[in-house]
C-alpha cells in the first residue's frame, strides 16, 4: 500500500477484493489518501474503476481486506461520514423535469444549505446562462457542468467522479479539470476515473487495473516504465495486452 497524502487521513484501503456473482471483480486495492490527494483510476471498461468509486462511496462492501472512509469502516458509512462525500456518477442524478437552479436548491435542501450556496455554485461554475433551463433540455455538456456543481455543492471532504469529462468540449474540459485543482488546492480529496490518457498524463497518481487486479499507487512515469512504452498510450496498450 502507498500513501501520497497530507493528514488527515481521508481513506485507507488494505487488499481489498470485491466479487460478484462468484467472480473476483477487484483484487489487491490498496492506497491511502490524505487532505489535497487526487487519484487517477485507470483501465478497460468492466476493469473495477466503478467499482472502486461504489466502494469508497459505501454503496457496497468489499469482500477481502479492509479499509476506513472518512473515519467509518469501508462498506458501512454513518450518515455523518456519507454527508462530507460527493459522488458524481456516470449517469447524470439530475431531476429532469427541474430546471438548473431547481436541482441545486433540491441538493442545498438535502444538505442543509442556503440560497446562497445555490447562487454561489451557478457563478462559480458559469451556470447562468442555462440556470433556467429544465435539465431536460440540457445538451450533454451543461448537463455534466450542472451535475458536476450539485456534486460539490456541499463541498465535500472527498469527491468521487466517474468520467466526469465524457461528453465535453475542450473548454468545458479545462474548466472542469480547473475546478478540480482548485477543490484539491482547498484540501478535498479527488478520485477519478477517465479513459481520457491525456488527462490521465496530468494526474500525480493513478491506479490502473487489469483483469480487477489493481497497481499500488503509480505515477504516469512509473506506469509507462512499468510497460517499458514512451507514451502513456502506447504503455496501457501493452499492459492491456499481457
Amino acid at each position: 500500500m502507498v500513501g501520497f497524502g497530507l493528514s488527515p487521513e481521508i481513506a485507507r484501503l488494505s487488499d481489498v477484493g470485491k466479487a460478484f456473482g462468484g467472480k473476483l471483480a477487484i483484487e489487491g486495492l490498496g492506497f491511502h489518501l490524505g487532505a489535497g490527494d487526487i487519484l487517477g483510476l485507470v483501465g478497460a471498461n468492466g476493469g473495477g474503476k466503478t467499482t472502486t468509486l461504489r466502494l469508497l462511496a459505501g454503496l457496497i462492501a468489499p469482500d477481502i481486506g479492509d479499509g476506513e472512509v472518512l473515519g467509518a469502516p469501508l462498506g458501512r458509512l454513518p450518515a455523518s461520514a456519507r454527508a462530507r462525500l460527493g459522488y458524481m456518477a456516470q449517469a447524470s442524478s439530475l431531476w429532469p423535469e427541474l430546471t438548473i437552479a431547481e436541482n441545486l436548491a433540491f441538493h442545498a435542501r438535502a444538505r442543509g444549505l442556503g440560497r446562497g450556496a445555490v447562487d454561489a455554485a451557478v457563478a462559480r461554475y458559469g451556470l447562468e446562462p442555462r440556470a433556467a433551463a429544465p435539465a431536460a433540455a440540457l445538451s450533454g455538456g451543461w448537463a455534466r457542468r450542472a451535475h458536476f456543481a450539485c456534486s460539490v455543492l456541499h463541498s465535500p471532504a472527498l469527491l468521487l467522479l466517474d468520467e466526469p469529462t465524457a461528453g465535453l468540449d475542450i473548454v468545458s474540459r479545462r474548466d472542469l479539470w480547473r475546478w478540480i485543482g482548485e477543490l484539491a488546492a482547498a484540501g478535498t480529496v479527488i478520485v477519478v476515473s477517465t479513459h481520457d490518457l491525456a488527462e490521465v498524463e496530468q494526474l500525480p497518481r493513478l491506479v490502473y487495473y487489469h483483469d480487477g487486479r489493481a497497481t499500488p499507487p503509480l505515477t504516469p512515469a512509473q506506469l509507462r516504465a512499468r510497460a517499458g512504452s514512451a507514451s502513456l498510450e502506447d504503455a496501457v496498450a501493452a499492459l492491456a495486452a499481457r
